[in-house]
């Protein structure tokens, strides 16, 4: 028998039934699909959240045959982990000393410190490193967070360093920053089916049939700064000004109040709608489709997952140059993370330019299908054989 311990800092909860939700992308498909192929049981440590603060319509069940779910408080926070960590540290020893071995998801908390007991019990540990620990505590929004931050980049890099396997999420931006001395992969943690064509002939239709309003998305957090939200409302704010239309839909979660000032100063309340999360995959899709350009505006990123469904629905695209993000896009759509000026000098360049937009949706859609199941699944199913032996 094969036991598996997974950690990430994801947020779960219980409903009524019973169920764990998963608040973001842990359905029990993945457990089934991905790693229970290779293992025959399977327990989760993430961050138990009330119910009360989860909007459950957005979630996906969690749990199921063969998996388990260890749900402890959030320590993600420094004075946080001062406080708890002996008492979580016993938790996930205990856990990992159950389990044949430990897989890690991102440079989470409770990942580092399964990844120190892991050492210490001669058990075998992978990564799936999929973000930057220094620029996802620097950019969070505190001064705590940036005098955090380059002791969380060390402990990550020696985390990183000791892994018996690591699979990266991008192709060259996490390699250098975290190498190792493991047996390296690479493969984005998106899960794209491949799309048919007529995605791409229903794009440029769009593209040449426009309505006078253009319809912007983002994909992020409310309650912080990684994802850009700040430099999308103030680059937006400039092309108001020259007269362009259009409306922001964000999607994500957290509290939207937080805006409400930046949003109101630019003289955007009539411009911008918050939307509430969404199931991963269809539902997002779907949400994408109504769409004529995707910002990702990110002080943070690993290799983004949203950027990569977006370009699969051959959405034009302008991203930061946070993570791996480069890798994706050509230069000419991509800013220095934080440089609203620069993202306002690129949405100009293509707002009108129905040439460009058609360009960029067809090699969107083009490169988009290097991160699809069909192509993604065999790398990832070999590193998990690999990791089982």
């Amino acid at each position: 028998m094969k036991t598996l311990l997974f950690c990430h800092d994801t947020y779960y909860t219980k409903n009524t039934n019973g169920d764990i939700l998963a608040y973001g992308n842990f359905p029990y498909r993945l457990w089934e699909e991905r790693y229970l192929p290779h293992f025959n049981a399977l327990t989760i440590i993430g961050r138990k959240q009330n119910s009360n603060k989860i909007n459950a319509a957005g979630c996906d069940i969690s749990s199921g045959k063969n998996v388990a779910h260890i749900l402890l408080d959030n320590i993600n926070a420094p004075f946080k982990r001062i406080m708890n960590h002996k008492q979580t540290y016993k938790r996930i020893t205990a856990e990992v000393a159950n389990a044949d071995g430990v897989i890690i998801r991102g440079p989470a908390e409770f990942g580092m410190i399964a990844a120190k007991a892991a050492r210490k019990l001669e058990k075998p540990y992978a990564i799936e490193m999929s973000g930057c620990a220094f620029d996802h505590t620097w950019h969070h929004g505190s001064l705590i967070g940036k005098i955090y931050a380059p002791i969380k980049y060390l402990r990550a890099r020696h985390m990183v360093k000791h892994a018996a396997q690591v699979i990266y999420v991008t192709e060259e931006f996490l390699q250098k920053r975290y190498p190792t001395n493991g047996i390296i992969a690479a493969a984005s943690n998106v899960e794209i089916i491949e799309t048919s064509t007529a995605i791409l002939t229903a794009r440029i239709n769009r593209i040449n049939n426009p309505t006078n309003t253009l319809q912007i998305g983002l994909i992020g957090n409310y309650g912080n700064t990684l994802k850009g939200i700040d430099v999308a409302i103030k680059a937006l704010s400039a092309v108001k000004k020259r007269n362009y239309a259009f409306k922001l839909h964000i999607l994500g979660s957290g509290n939207p109040a937080k805006w409400d000032k930046l949003i109101k100063r630019n003289d955007l309340s009539d411009d911008i709608m918050f939307h509430d999360h969404r199931p991963a995959g269809e539902p997002v899709l779907e949400w994408l489709d109504t769409l004529d350009l995707y910002i990702q505006p990110s002080r943070h990123e690993g290799l983004p997952r949203a950027l990569i469904e977006a370009m699969s629905r051959a959405l034009p695209c302008l991203a930061s140059n946070a993570g791996g993000s480069a890798e994706l896009l050509p230069l000419e759509y991509i800013h220095h993370a934080g440089n609203h000026k620069e993202l306002t000098r690129h949405l100009q360049s293509i707002w009108h330019d129905k040439n460009r937009q058609t360009a960029a949706a067809q090699g969107n859609f083009s490169r988009a299908q290097k991160y699809t199941k069909k192509h993604l699944d065999p790398i990832r199913a070999e590193f998990l054989k690999k990791f089982r032996k």
